[in-house]
């Protein structure tokens, strides 16, 4: 029997966190709504502004929210990884994307309509549960966030944000250290941080020559004795 490749593809979901708690039905269901795509590094999934259509979860890269401000220059970066669903920002009210969604590697993802999932995750307790605590961890990170915007010092806010990425995109290797397995350039971590590339640089400098981490080809690797309290103090 041939098995259709959505199939295949959608039925690794089946037990992700984001879908675990729905019935076989309601799974089917999504699924039948279910659209599989790919993207290439630097196309956009959608724009600020555009109508909040669609709810999407990658199989595989890195995808990059940012949002503008007026004059035009990047002041909100975020990062989403496979196997977790977004945007949850605005779920069961918001009508337009609040950032824009830009693939920072070649990127494949599932996407289904935003109606479909909300409709059904309103008659689901356990799913409600889930999606409550979900988005509790999310504010728990942007208020970390702002506690790093609010750090006088520019060398810190850096460190700090290096934790976060760790968290965040980090996964242990066999050897002990976390690395961050896409690329993030320094340019970003510096507007993440609130300050310049050199600056950024500097500090990865820094923390290189402690032996805390390593920076090659745009991917940090976290040496096993780069604790906690190294990067954030």
């Amino acid at each position: 029997m041939r098995v259709n490749r959505i199939d295949f593809h959608f039925s690794k979901l089946r037990y992700l966190p984001d879908f675990e708690n729905f019935t076989d039905e309601e799974f089917e269901l999504i699924k039948e709504h279910t659209i599989l795509r790919s993207y290439k590094k630097g196309q956009v999934l959608f724009d600020e502004g555009d109508e909040r259509q669609r709810l999407y979860i990658l199989t595989e890269g890195l995808v990059r929210l940012e949002r503008y401000d007026e004059s035009a220059t990047y002041y909100y970066y975020d990062y989403v990884n496979a196997h977790s669903l977004f945007p949850m920002s605005g779920i069961f009210e918001a009508e337009i994307y609040s950032y824009t969604a830009q693939a920072m590697t070649d990127i494949e993802t599932f996407s289904f309509p935003v109606s479909c999932y909300e409709k059904i995750a309103k008659n689901n307790p356990k799913q409600l549960l889930y999606m409550i605590h979900k988005i509790s961890k999310v504010v728990e990170m942007h208020e970390l966030r702002i506690q790093i915007g609010l750090t006088s010092s520019a060398f810190d806010r850096v460190k700090q944000n290096l934790f976060v990425l760790k968290e965040e995109l980090g996964i242990p290797t066999e050897d002990g250290h976390v690395e961050i397995p896409y690329p993030i350039t320094l340019k970003e971590l510096a507007v993440n941080s609130g300050t310049t590339r050199e600056t950024a640089g500097q500090v990865i400098k820094q923390l290189k020559d402690s032996g805390l981490l390593d920076y090659q080809k745009k991917r940090f690797t976290f040496c096993k004795e780069a604790i906690t309290p190294a990067l954030r103090d």
